[in-house]
């Protein structure tokens, strides 16, 4: 069995350092009961796009992981879905470029045991960018020639929030182009899991064969339980790959202390513009 952990939305910064306690609070989980593999679902900074600095800081902290580890770009780190008319943050290949230089790969396959994980960048799809067909060429690829092993997809945004077939483009998701294609992809390939974060909020849905889970943030809390599903505390995922399946479990550490950033986001409208806080020591 391959014992596997997913933790997303850590938004670690040297100079904007709101939630590096809980990361450190993680990383100390992950030294006291190591899993075989980590998988990082993205916004690894808190605001990659002005602050280029932080993606060396974020791999930094990754390397303090006690186990291998591979991660996706987040809307945080090079940009969102353009236009991105909420933050004016919109993805580019020169930000695409840095996060590679610094961090991971923005696609990638990795193969454990009798499973391929394969990543990608979320905010890539319906994006417009020279880049875009190469990713759906890797992917199609990919799935193709993964032979007997079980498929599971990581992207930061999840397939859709509530109906999966609304139509309008919203960046809480993949946009309706794009989210139908990966559905088509994964019904055809017979996808066992697509783990997600971005909305920090846990939640497990079933699409067909398709089981789709939405990790929760290790950093902070956001939006109105009416609005998005799930339940709003921070943890991480850990799941179990077998032959046959796979169990997955929500994590809540004793020590995360569950930050709620709600009413700065009324007054400022997001985390991007919070001011200077270096870590501890």
């Amino acid at each position: 069995m391959l014992d596997i952990v997913q933790v997303s939305d850590i938004h670690l910064s040297p100079t904007h350092a709101w939630f590096q306690d809980n990361y450190d609070v993680f990383v100390d989980e992950m030294h006291a009961d190591p899993p075989d593999y980590i998988f990082v679902t993205g916004d690894v900074c808190v605001n990659g796009p002005d602050r280029d600095w932080e993606f060396a800081y974020a791999r930094q902290q990754l390397d303090r992981l006690p186990v291998p580890w591979r991660a996706i770009p987040g809307n945080h780190d090079a940009g969102d879905t353009p236009p991105d008319e909420r933050n004016n943050h919109p993805l580019t290949e020169p930000l695409r470029a840095t996060f590679r230089q610094h961090v991971d790969a923005d696609w990638w396959v990795q193969d454990l045991d009798n499973w391929r994980f394969i990543g990608l960048n979320a905010q890539l799809i319906d994006s417009g960018l020279p880049s875009e067909p190469e990713q759906w060429s890797f992917l199609e690829v990919a799935l193709a020639d993964a032979g007997e092993r079980r498929l599971a997809i990581w992207l930061h945004k999840p397939l859709f929030v509530r109906d999966p077939e609304a139509q309008g483009r919203m960046l809480t998701a993949l946009f309706p182009e794009g989210r139908a294609r990966m559905m088509e992809l994964c019904a055809r390939h017979g996808v066992a899991l697509v783990g997600s974060g971005h909305l920090h909020r846990f939640r497990r849905v079933t699409m067909g064969g398709t089981k789709l889970v939405w990790a929760p943030a290790t950093s902070f809390l956001m939006g109105a339980r009416k609005v998005v599903p799930g339940v709003a505390r921070l943890g991480y995922m850990r799941y179990r790959f077998g032959r046959s399946g796979f169990t997955t479990r929500f994590v809540e550490p004793p020590l995360f202390l569950n930050l709620d950033v709600r009413n700065w986001n009324k007054f400022k409208g997001s985390t991007i513009h919070l001011p200077e806080r270096r870590p501890r020591g």
